[in-house]
């Protein structure tokens, strides 16, 4: 099996478990600012062991500590970065498993968006077709059943709370990405891994600050690790490693390949959501926003604007 598969099947296993994990400790008393500041670290760290084992030392103090003023610029999309995690925690604490990954298919819409304000990019009316069929099926997902839901659920779920926060969290990965792509557009010769550190040590930065501002309370009650049982490090690896495995494939693999893992892993989320957690009812209008949907995912991808010529 050559390595791309191997990144295809690694990332829909990423993908689905990490969703599994956080749904299943969305019922413990841990601070969601303390999970993120330990996959902030563990990104860190990581990121420090390739950079000293591919470019050295050297390497890495010039790029990450003398030029301090790149790396305070990375504060940028480590503050959003930062934020969206923390949003996407709650939103996946509130909604089931396939609401949450079809919903948050908006970030194509937003990076697109962002994409043409910033980098002044232009997408080819398939994929404006794309974005407009993504939105819709988004809709009808949202839009599918009018039923209450079960009180003891109520109780510690809010669909609303669930919908607002991954929807800031498609704003946030948009300009987030489309920001850190310009950044890496106009390095000046340091590698992905350079701008990673940085990224991962302006993280930790704003991540350790907003646990300091928002946390105060309930470190001083519970202390900083309570109530964390093995799911919560779980679901500290599988965030951490995420963004990095995304890496590898865009390496070994291609972005179709990419588009096929996100959906083949909306497809498993639905299928848990329905058969394992019980918390969806398959209706007619789930089902069209589902495929609406897919079809949205994979018709943005393969079908870019043409690029003009010189």
């Amino acid at each position: 099996m050559s390595m791309k598969y191997v990144c295809l099947i690694v990332l829909v296993f990423q993908t689905v478990s990490n969703v599994l994990l956080v749904r299943r400790a969305r019922h413990l008393d841990i601070s969601v600012p303390v999970v993120v500041l330990c996959q902030e670290f563990l990104k860190l760290f990581t990121c420090i062991l390739i950079v000293l084992y591919n470019e050295g030392l050297d390497q890495l103090k010039r790029h990450v500590i003398q030029d301090w003023v790149t790396t305070l610029k990375v504060g940028v999309p480590a503050l959003l970065y930062v934020i969206q995690n923390q949003l996407l925690f709650v939103s996946l604490a509130n909604l089931d498993p396939a609401t949450y990954q079809i919903t948050y298919q908006l970030k194509i819409l937003t990076t697109a968006v962002f994409s043409i304000v910033l980098l002044n990019k232009s997408i080819s009316k398939t994929q404006w077709l794309s974005l407009l069929v993504l939105t819709l099926g988004v809709i009808l997902v949202q839009w599918r059943e009018n039923a209450p839901r079960d009180t003891a659920a109520d109780s510690t779920e809010s669909s609303v709370t669930g919908l607002v926060c991954i929807l800031m969290a498609c704003l946030t990965s948009g300009f987030a990405g489309v920001f850190f792509e310009m950044m890496l557009k106009n390095t000046g010769g340091q590698s992905v891994w350079i701008r990673n550190t940085q990224l991962a040590l302006c993280s930790c930065a704003v991540g350790f600050a907003n646990l300091l501002i928002t946390e105060q309370n309930f470190i001083a009650t519970k202390g900083v690790f309570h109530d964390f049982q093995p799911v919560v490090y779980a679901v500290i690896l599988s965030q951490a490693y995420g963004g990095l495995l995304i890496g590898l494939v865009v390496k070994y693999a291609d972005n179709i390949l990419k588009v096929f893992a996100t959906s083949i892993s909306i497809i498993l989320s639905s299928l848990i959501g329905i058969f394992y957690f019980a918390e969806l009812t398959f209706t007619m209008k789930f089902g069209l926003g589902l495929i609406l949907v897919l079809s949205s995912t994979v018709l943005y991808s393969m079908y870019p604007a043409k690029k003009k010529a010189e």
